[in-house]
């Protein structure tokens, strides 16, 4: 893996309010964190609760 800098990759809560807050905004109060599902390849934690915070939020990521 390359280098991640200060992003705490091992971190699915983290990801997860990023991705939410990305689309919905600071005001909006963050919704109930998921369980951390099965972790698919190239993937960390972080990313992974980032995807689930944008779905969360409202935007298709499987439309593609």
């Amino acid at each position: 893996m390359t280098e991640q800098g200060e992003i705490p990759h091992n971190d699915f809560r983290s990801g997860f309010i990023a991705g939410f807050q990305a689309i919905a905004g600071t005001a909006h109060t963050i919704p109930p964190i998921p369980a951390q599902p099965v972790m698919r390849s190239n993937l960390t934690p972080f990313l992974m609760g980032l995807r689930k915070g944008l779905q969360r939020a409202g935007i298709d990521l499987d439309s593609n």
